[in-house]
């Protein structure tokens, strides 16, 4: 007679006597019923009863051989003799057997940690390339990748799920890379996904109105991205994000270093940019960027990178060639100029703010177009508000998609227009690709065109399928065909 068994020492022993060492604990297991492959133990963790059950029959239809779920089923229900077993804190379970593992593992690595609404990506790669500069093995988990950096393999979240947070971050300090970068979504901290990962440093790159949809609130959404100190040694941080500060405790025993991109904040800041000598500062030590720097790079990330080199001992000279040998990344504040059609601008902009810092860095008196959409199923309240900002910045405006999602284009559609105050100043062409095709042919050869939200990205989310697509491909095609 089939028992249901409820005691973690049971389940303990279960690991134990199916072999599930250090080596290879992480993958014995599944947080992903698509995902379980056969002989491993699936985790279900929906809190909805309902989808839990769902899960794990598609678990079990996968070749599971033990499930642990926060509710307890009949066998009846689940039509298994598989051995399962209830755990009602089983997040806490799960980053505890994890954390354990990692304890086995005696390791010099430094783990960084990148949250904020804008910027994470971009910040974490220049400081990947930065410390490659300087012959350093960087272990990257981000939305760009995970891997040793620059050889990332792909990644769908920007923050992944404990399982395989764990068993790529034990993966790094088994092969002993200097330095782990972790991009730390609001989402994965307030779902505990970071949990027990102790941060030697966390960058806070700003916090402004974003995600809505999940947290309802901005104080909410911003406490989750704050709760990374609590598990953080030094916090470097944004002095000149207002949100952030005013909802910023500090707490003792942790080193706050703050930057600002004003260098009247000198006094209470580490490092700061002088924008009319255009020179980063470093105490009473400056670095000049260049023109080249200024275009291609935020500010507010060569601040970044600066704070923490400095933290590292590295020397002004060091630092000074680190910044001026970065390499400008693909879909981020790209430049692609033209013979006859003018210059295009690729980004990923997709919040408030990200579209205004945009529109500043390029500031300019050329005849500006913006081709750009809204994500669906996203907080709903930012359409109107960056529909508002395209409007006031450019001479004419291409509504298209972006990542529609199971959301209809047209009630996307409809908030956007909102923000608009000239109906002539813009017209809708969902298909991304042919508003792009629109767009280079109707440019002249000193139009400034703007192609905002997908960055790199080689995909568009449409009604739960990945459509393949890549702004910066396409576009190079249409030139071309277009010079050849």
């Amino acid at each position: 007679m089939s028992q249901v068994l409820t005691s973690l020492d049971l389940l303990k022993r279960f690991i134990t006597l199916n072999g599930y060492n250090s080596k290879n604990l992480y993958d014995k297991f599944s947080l992903d019923s698509r995902e379980v492959r056969p002989g491993q133990v699936f985790l279900s963790l929906d809190k909805n009863q309902h989808k839990n059950l769902i899960n794990i029959k598609h678990a079990i239809k996968n070749g599971a051989c033990a499930f642990v779920s926060t509710f307890q089923f009949t066998r009846t229900k689940i039509n298994s003799s598989i051995p399962f077993f209830v755990q009602k804190n089983l997040r806490e379970y799960i980053y505890k057997l994890y954390q354990s593992n990692l304890r086995i593992l005696d390791s010099k690595t430094k783990t960084i940690g990148v949250t904020g609404t804008n910027g994470k990506t971009s910040t974490i790669l220049l400081l990947a390339q930065s410390l490659i500069s300087l012959n350093k093995k960087v272990g990257v988990i981000s939305s760009e990748g995970i891997g040793l950096y620059p050889l990332l393999e792909k990644n769908d979240y920007t923050t992944p799920p404990i399982d395989i947070i764990y068993k790529n971050y034990s993966k790094f300090i088994a092969k002993k890379y200097d330095y782990v970068i972790i991009e730390s979504s609001s989402q994965g901290l307030h779902q505990g996904r970071l949990k027990g990962i102790c941060f030697d440093y966390s960058f806070i790159t700003n916090i402004y109105s974003d995600h809505l949809d999940y947290h309802k609130n901005i104080k909410s959404y911003a406490r989750a991205k704050l709760s990374i100190i609590q598990q953080s040694k030094c916090i470097i941080l944004n002095n000149d994000s207002d949100t952030l500060m005013k909802e910023l405790t500090t707490k003792d025993k942790i080193k706050y270093v703050f930057i600002s991109n004003d260098v009247r904040n000198k006094k209470n800041c580490l490092i700061t940019y002088n924008d009319q000598k255009k020179n980063i500062c470093i105490g009473n030590k400056n670095i000049k960027l260049t023109e080249y720097n200024i275009l291609n790079f935020n500010i507010y990330s060569l601040l970044f990178i600066c704070a923490f080199l400095y933290l590292e001992n590295y020397k002004n000279n060091t630092i000074k060639k680190v910044i001026n040998t970065l390499n400008p990344l693909p879909g981020r504040r790209q430049v692609i100029s033209t013979k006859k059609r003018g210059k295009f601008v690729i980004d990923y902009a997709h919040t408030i703010q990200s579209f205004h810092d945009i529109f500043m860095n390029f500031n300019s008196n050329s005849n500006i177009t913006t081709l750009f959409g809204c994500g669906g199923d996203r907080d709903k309240s930012k359409r109107k508000i960056i529909a508002k900002t395209v409007d006031s910045k450019s001479s004419f405006s291409i509504i298209t998609e972006d990542n529609s999602r199971n959301e209809n284009f047209l009630s996307i559609l409809y908030d956007i227009k909102s923000g608009f105050g000239d109906k002539k100043k813009y017209i809708v062409i969902e298909s991304r690709k042919k508003a792009i095709k629109y767009l280079f042919k109707n440019s002249k050869k000193d139009s400034l065109n703007f192609i905002l939200g997908k960055g790199n990205e080689d995909y568009i989310l449409k009604k739960n399928k990945k459509i393949r697509h890549n702004d910066i491909n396409y576009l190079n095609l249409l030139i071309n065909k277009d010079e050849s």
